[in-house]
């Protein structure tokens, strides 16, 4: 890492990026199960969706979301009582004839995914069977706890997150993962779901930004907007409906609060204080953000002498910390 803040953002990017093999992994999996269930007749394509699909997700990579379009033959008997369960015994018995060591639903049953585990990988696939609306974007995924086909829009959630990404110059993603591994380390925040962030994100991010620059915006966005419903980005799902007014208030609170050091953070990277910018950022985000060169006693007096004091208590010549270092006097002379 260099001294600049630019450097250490770089580097923290770096550091969220998933491993390339497993990425690879990952592809190439997908690209053998879909021929493998359209060469079976049951299938016509898949896609992937989650945030592996739209590059937010953190590492490690833990599963990869895959939804598997059924072919129209079989419309018919999977909209009928048991359909859903029907359409995963068919894509399972599949699998299984091509990975005879593959396991099934062994960490979790979830309602609209057959959960795979392959001996090979450290990651799972929850394959997702669907059924092709008329809208050319529209799918209908299964749900077999409840004996559903429900309406989805994911692959407009894809589109309209890729094409945000090309307008910030392939940097909206990078930011979004910035901010999930912001709230991951929160103890508050870490229960929040992750399409909030990107929610977040895309209200406040449109064109091309710096890091520091885009997670001060957003975190000031997201401090005003936990305050009332937050809709994904397209438009459709209220992703804090279940919210309570006293959560709203302490998320409020929290990121107005990690608002406030942002911002102190940007001052003083336009200040030029890099190191002191740096030791805000990762003292609000954790690891693994870097951290910051310790200040010795000499540049510590060095700046008292006309700076100013920074959150974290470091001394800068700058006077854009949180507070001057030194106070007003509280008196007045005659």
């Amino acid at each position: 890492m260099n001294d600049s803040t630019k450097g250490a953002f770089s580097a923290f990017d770096e550091e969220l990026n998933l491993d390339p093999v497993e990425r690879v992994s990952a592809q190439e999996r997908h690209s053998e199960i879909t021929e493998y269930l359209v060469d079976a007749g049951l299938a016509i394509a898949t896609f992937l969706q989650g945030s592996f699909a739209r590059k937010t997700m953190l590492k490690p990579l833990k599963d990869v979301d895959m939804v598997i379009r059924m072919h129209p033959r079989l419309e018919k008997i999977l909209r009928q009582p048991g359909g859903p369960a029907h359409a995963m015994r068919l894509i399972r018995e599949v699998i299984s004839e091509k990975y005879p060591d593959a396991l099934f639903d062994v960490d979790d049953a979830p309602a609209h995914a057959l959960q795979v585990t392959f001996a090979d990988l450290d990651f799972t696939f929850d394959l997702v069977p669907a059924l092709d609306a008329e809208d050319g974007e529209i799918v209908y995924i299964a749900d077999r706890d409840n004996d559903t086909l429900e309406w989805s829009n994911t692959r407009t959630l894809n589109r309209i997150i890729s094409t945000r990404n090309q307008a910030t110059g392939g940097r909206f993603v990078h930011q979004v993962r910035m901010l999930k591994s912001y709230k991951k380390d929160h103890p508050l925040l870490d229960d929040t779901c992750g399409l909030l962030w990107e929610a977040f994100a895309y209200e406040a991010v449109i064109g091309v930004l710096d890091h520091s620059q885009a997670l001060a915006a957003i975190l000031a966005h997201a401090a005003q907007a936990v305050t009332v419903p937050v809709l994904d980005p397209t438009g459709v799902d209220d992703l804090t409906s279940d919210w309570t007014t006293a959560e709203r208030s302490a998320y409020a609170t929290t990121l107005a609060a990690a608002a406030r050091r942002a911002a102190e953070a940007r001052r003083l990277e336009g200040d030029g204080q890099h190191t002191a910018a740096i030791e805000i950022w990762h003292d609000l985000i954790g690891d693994p953000f870097p951290e910051a060169e310790a200040q010795s006693a000499a540049e510590a007096l060095r700046a008292l002498a006309s700076g100013s004091i920074t959150s974290t208590g470091r001394a800068v010549t700058s006077q854009r910390g949180l507070q001057p270092a030194r106070p007003a006097r509280s008196w007045r002379t005659r």
